[in-house]
């Protein structure tokens, strides 16, 4: 595969380029390896998307299923947003104008897990990891979100050093959400990092596997 172009490291270290652009997906080679492969269409990927953050519990997308339950609680409690952030109630419904909903702080907060590749030690995405994360824009800029600010949190296997881990899955949940905002073009204030190293396994039983290493997303009441 060929190397990315420059507006890829602009995407994943430039965050004043990526608050005034729009990326898109010509912004990158993606290189022959990226064609055709059998993967699902983009279409078929945001349905599969949609319909596990609107239900984790009916999820029927293996990836996208997450393991690790937040409540608001949850993510005040680890510093991301303030106590005064906190919105005492959120519409849950997808109509716009709904009524809103009162929503308890140790509610479980809507979530998945997205399987983003990186090489290793690295927190630049791979150039065939671009497509899933332009889908993603696409759908989160749907009306039905907007209530939302949108947390990335990197996680890790348990290899290696554990503060070396969390700092890597920071950057790299930092490289996720600036690639969002990118392509998006949403408020740079909406779409928020953090990393979670190996703190949080997709299985603790299998603590080395590939699949812990993994970025989540949670949808968080604004």
């Amino acid at each position: 595969m060929r190397w990315f172009s420059y507006a890829l490291i602009a995407a994943c270290f430039g965050g004043t380029v990526l608050a005034q652009s729009v990326l898109t997906l010509e912004d990158f080679d993606m290189g022959a390896d990226a064609d055709d492969t059998g993967a699902a269409s983009p279409v078929a990927a945001q349905s599969d998307m949609e319909a596990c953050l609107l239900d984790q519990s009916s999820c029927a997308n293996d990836e996208f299923r997450s393991a690790t339950a937040l409540s608001l609680d949850d993510v005040v409690n680890l510093g991301i947003v303030d106590h005064e952030e906190a919105p005492l109630s959120v519409s849950t419904e997808t109509s716009p104008g709904a009524p809103a909903k009162i929503v308890s702080a140790s509610q479980t907060l809507p979530t998945i897990d997205m399987e983003i590749l990186f090489d290793s030690g690295s927190d630049q995405v791979r150039g065939d990891q671009v497509s899933k994360l332009v889908d993603l824009s696409t759908l989160l800029k749907s009306e039905k979100f907007d209530g939302y600010r949108f947390l990335f949190l990197g996680h890790t296997d348990a290899k290696g050093d554990q503060a070396y881990n969390m700092t890597l899955s920071n950057r790299r949940a930092q490289s996720v959400a600036n690639l969002v905002r990118g392509f998006s073009g949403l408020d740079p204030s909406r779409v928020l990092s953090s990393g979670m190293g190996e703190s949080r396994l997709k299985d603790p039983s299998f603590p080395l596997a590939g699949f812990n290493r993994r970025v989540q997303l949670v949808l968080v009441p604004r």
